[in-house]
């Protein structure tokens, strides 16, 4: 200690002297352990940079049927023709991309200028060769006959024209009927045995029909639901419809053709704020037309206390079996939200006990397969036990899509093979930086991975045994007495995979990276960690047993053998009454002046200990009058004091004879390892807890 000033410059130096010198000799038992192996791999890509600006979301978006500004639906004719249409201007920063936008397979384009189509786009599909659209905008591309539906020529936007109209009210030729009308599904159905070629079914919201081009008469049988054949607007049937005027609520969300194409079915949605209809009248949210005879094969169905709108809002067939999704309870008495009709036996079913956690809207707004993989999105956080907007099938269980899936989606779309062996999932979402991607904004693709192991696990306290490799899947843990609980910290290797925690408190998917544990003292408490790779191909399950140290028995009273050590040169203080014993040392304690050894006693609040010797923690040179604070501690431990936060430190009972407490400092008594408890209590959130071992020569 030469060279060192005397009285308050003397005090600080050693201060610092004896902070760096515990750094030195500093091990952290929180520390994770470090092994070589690979990053996470992020499984959400994107094409290009993609961002857009709101749009006019029109009726639909007042019952929380459309999340504005968003995607509503995705169309793939092929890895270099792909488009997205919803609610949305200025796509991936083009001008023209308004409401509709198409990828090339480099770059996305708009197809006509900038406001050529002026509201939102509910569906598109392929017909006869060029792309059509369904939505709410009027007069695309500046064709006064483009209102509700339009196609895209390839150079510009060309209407669906009622030949030989008279009707200016919206353009003459325009096939909408009144200003509230508008169109939202579009199927193709091959070889209409009725007209002997492909037609386009249309349908949406037409409370009267499509205009037959002249003022307040409308083409027969066309409520709600039409006909399109690339010449003339007609209806499905001769000579009945769905939809009688009682019901004209009911929007037509999707249409779905299964078999040989004789039968159409028609999935309706109400963006009435109220379910106060006859059962009779919600049965209209599901029709089959045979070719001859429309029926309603619900037999029961009520409303859900999701949003306000209600109803079957999309459908995807499967085979022989068509999937519904909406906002909807007891569908027939068996499906809440998600259901599947067997078109041969004509009945509902529930699909797998799905089960929403909560949402808005249409709960159920996309269904799509890759694969033997069911994926339903919507606007949910969670579904039976998964976490985020998207709920997976895999044949034998519900999951998720990991933890940064955004929760509400409005359009999937599987695209499987499409690098011929590969497969992803397409998702159009509300929210940006869909999973972790600063590009994907509303619109992402998910890498169909096999992968399902961690690429990470660490605790906050303690230390795994063995360290953690990917490979090993059965670990030990124990924490010390002072810590109640501990802090893990698990990440997938494909950051698709989901993962679910399972403990005696049962099994949840994990929404976020961290899951704690609690463990009574002296008990063992069992955790583990099962990922599911995205294919649904493979599951790895991590299994932890986590033991916490018994609390430490009071020892009797002894007493300290005389020393032979130099009395120290501390100031007197007032001596405290001796009392009983105890092994572990906590903050609050006094030492008494005394130049003898005196007994060691302990109460709650008080100790009574000997002198200590001159040795100091970890450098000889150093008085032992001076120690190592609690802040000093934290600080060379790496915490995180919050604000506030309160800061305690505690000697394990089987370091009582190497170190002890004074205040809130650790003194050293002799050379050994001195193990502390440090502990921060923060005004709010989670106590932490980490194990200190400083080394005492």
């Amino acid at each position: 200690m030469q060279g060192l000033q005397r009285g308050k410059s003397r005090g600080f130096a050693i201060a610092v002297l004896l902070m760096s010198a515990v750094t030195l000799f500093i091990e952290k038992a929180s520390e994770p352990s470090r092994i070589a192996h690979a990053a996470q791999v992020n499984s959400y890509s994107t094409f290009a940079t993609v961002s857009y600006d709101a749009g006019s979301c029109g009726a639909d978006d007042t019952a929380g049927v459309v999340s504005s500004p968003g995607i509503k639906k995705i169309l793939k004719v092929s890895n270099t023709e792909i488009y997205v249409a919803g609610c949305f201007t200025n796509f991936a920063g083009v001008a023209a991309a308004d409401y509709v936008a198409k990828w090339n397979g480099t770059a996305w384009s708009g197809l006509g200028a900038s406001g050529a189509i002026n509201a939102i786009v509910h569906d598109m599909v392929m017909y006869k060769g060029d792309l059509h659209i369904a939505g709410e905008f009027n007069d695309a591309g500046g064709d006064v006959t483009a209102d509700m539906v339009a196609k895209w020529s390839g150079s510009a936007w060309v209407g669906l024209a009622v030949s030989g109209g008279t009707n200016a009210n919206f353009g003459v030729g325009s096939p909408r009927d009144l200003a509230g009308d508008y169109a939202a599904a579009l199927t193709v159905q091959f070889n209409n045995r009725l007209y002997g070629m492909d037609i386009l079914l249309v349908g949406g919201k037409f409370n009267n029909g499509i205009n037959n081009g002249t003022s307040g008469f409308q083409v027969s049988y066309t409520r709600n639901i039409a006909t399109w054949d690339g010449m003339d607007w007609r209806s499905i049937d001769s000579d009945s419809e769905p939809f009688t005027s009682s019901t004209v609520d009911y929007v037509v969300h999707d249409i779905e053709v299964v078999g040989t194409g004789t039968s159409i079915y028609v999935s309706g949605y109400r963006n009435s704020a109220t379910c106060s209809s006859s059962s009779t009248n919600r049965r209209n949210a599901f029709h089959k037309f045979d070719g001859t005879t429309w029926t309603q094969p619900i037999t029961a169905i009520s409303c859900s206390f999701f949003g306000s709108g209600f109803g079957i809002y999309t459908m995807q067939t499967v085979g022989t079996d068509i999937y519904v999704g909406g906002t909807f309870t007891s569908l027939s008495s068996v499906a809440d939200q998600l259901g599947v009709y067997n078109t041969t036996t004509g009945e509902f079913s529930a699909f797998n006990s799905f089960s929403a956690q909560f949402g808005t809207g249409a709960v159920v707004r996309s269904i799509t397969s890759v694969g033997s993989q069911m994926f339903i999105g919507g606007s949910f956080p969670g579904a039976f036990g998964t976490s985020g907007g998207v709920a997976r099938w895999t044949g034998t269980s519900w999951q998720g899509i990991g933890r940064q899936a955004p929760s509400v989606v409005n359009a999937l779309l599987g695209d499987a093979l499409y690098s011929g062996s590969d497969s992803r999932l397409l998702i159009g979402a509300a929210g940006v930086n869909i999973g972790g991607v600063a590009a994907a904004d509303g619109f992402a693709a998910l890498d169909i991975s096999s992968v399902s192991t961690l690429d990470l696990v660490s605790v906050d306290v303690g230390t795994l045994t063995p360290s953690f490799d990917p490979a090993v899947t059965s670990y030990s843990l124990i924490i010390p007495n002072g810590s109640a609980s501990v802090t893990f910290t698990a990440m997938a290797s494909a950051s698709g995979a989901a993962i679910k925690r399972t403990n005696t408190s049962g099994t949840i998917a994990m929404s976020s990276d961290t899951e704690a544990l609690s463990v009574a003292e002296g008990a063992t408490e069992n955790i583990s960690f099962a990922v599911n790779s995205v294919s649904g191909s493979s599951t790895t399950t991590y299994a932890i047993a986590v033991t916490r140290s018994a609390a430490t028995t009071t020892a009797a009273p002894t007493t300290a053998a005389p020393t032979t050590a130099a009395p120290t040169t501390a100031a007197p203080v007032t001596t405290s009454p001796p009392v009983s014993t105890a092994t572990t040392l906590n903050t609050e304690v006094t030492v008494a002046p005394s130049t003898t050894p005196a007994p060691v006693t302990t109460s709650s609040s008080v100790v009574t200990v000997a002198p200590p010797s001159t040795m100091a923690i970890s450098q000889p040179v150093v008085s032992a009058t001076r120690a190592a604070s609690a802040t000093a501690i934290a600080k060379y431990a790496k915490a995180v004091i919050p604000t506030g936060a309160k800061i305690s430190v505690k000697v394990l009972s089987s370091s009582s004879r190497y170190c002890k407490l004074a205040g809130s400092s650790v003194k050293g008594i002799k050379k050994g390892l001195c193990k502390v408890t440090l502990t921060i209590r923060p005004k709010k959130g989670s106590v932490v807890t980490k194990t200190v071992v400083l080394k005492v020569s």
